[in-house]
This record gives structure tokens, sequence and C-alpha cells, in this order.
């Protein structure tokens, strides 16, 4: 009788663990070898460039599928990105979700933060702002974090035209992929969470 206890006792140790591994699969960055767009903390820039780039091959996919043409999926994406009124279930992949989900384990996304799920208070969040190509832009969204009035649909008419912008300014870039994409997804990984159930 004892050894039946031990036995169910160490099965049901095995399942936890087995469990808990699946739940901390480590993610795979598909674009390692592409252009590193910012040193924002060592363990956070890997997934940063891995968030920009998915970020960027997703809106291609979803807004200009035929041409592929980035600036034109920019021009598509941006004003429902920031508004949150995007088909983000249609935008996001299966990697964009699991990048979605480390951010968040990482705290650079909230799970609840009012008008944004971003972490402005996270180190790699003020480096990316601070060290945004459109000095204005920083300096607003400093300003506005700071009074505690940051929300990113202040912005949906202001980046309308950012898409021309996006080759050249990666780290402004890399903003409105966490402000207009990331911080939006919770529902989405919800949803695909219970139908991987």
């Amino acid at each position: 009788m004892i050894k039946i206890n031990q036995l169910v006792v160490v099965v049901l140790l095995l399942s936890v663990s087995l469990i808990s591994c699946d739940d901390k699969k480590e993610l795979t960055l598909q674009y390692s070898e592409k252009e590193s767009i910012t040193t924002c903390g060592d363990e956070d820039s890997a997934l940063l460039n891995e968030a920009l780039y998915q970020f960027e091959q997703d809106i291609t996919e979803a807004y200009d599928p035929e041409a592929k043409r980035l600036v034109s999926a920019y021009g598509r994406y941006l004003y429902v990105g920031f508004t949150g009124t995007a088909e983000f279930d249609r935008v996001a992949t299966s990697h964009s979700i699991a990048i979605y989900k480390e951010l968040r384990a990482r705290n650079i996304l909230l799970e609840d933060g009012g008008t944004s799920n971003l972490n402005y208070k996270h180190p790699a969040v003020q480096c990316v702002i601070n060290n945004m190509e459109d000095k204005d832009l920083s300096t607003t969204i400093n300003a506005l974090v700071e009074t505690n009035t940051m929300n990113p649909k202040l912005f949906n008419s202001r980046m309308r035209n950012f898409g021309r912008q996006a080759k050249d300014q990666r780290v402004t870039a890399l903003y409105v992929a966490l402000d207009a994409f990331y911080q939006h997804l919770a529902p989405v990984a919800q949803v695909a969470q219970e139908s991987n159930e």
C-alpha cells in the first residue's frame, strides 16, 4: 500500500513538472541574424529586436500581402493600431503571441495598465523612448508618462505617415510595435491559450 501511494506521488510530481515545462517554453528567435535595433539591456535587446521584426512581418502579411511593401503596410496599420481597433486576431501570428507572452513575463507589458499595457517605467521601455530618433516624440511621451496622462491614441494622427520613416527610424518603429501592436494582444493570447486547452 505504501509503495502504491509513493508511486502515485511520484507520478503526480512528474505530471506537474512536465506541465510546468510546457508553460515555460523558451522563445525561439527567428530574426537573430537581422540588424540589432537597440541595446536596451542585454537580456531584453534580443527580445525587443524580435518583437520589431515580427511586428513588421505581421503587418506586411496582413496589410500588403501582394506587394509586401512595408511602407504601405505601416500606412494601412498605424491609425487602427494606435486606436486599438485593428483586427489583432487576424494580424497576430503564433510567434507574435509567443513574443507577447515573453514581453509580459519580463514585465515590459502589463496585464491591465489602463490606457496602455506598455510598462513605460520599465528600463527597457525607457531606453527605447529615450533613444527614439524623433526627439520631439520622445519628449512628449516622457512628459505624458510623468504626468500620468499617456495614451497611445493621442498619436494616431501624428504617426499616420510614419511608414515612410520606419526604415530609417528603427527605434521609433520599435516603440510603435510595442505601443500600437503588442500591448493589444492580451485578448488574442487568451483566445489562443483557450483553444489549445
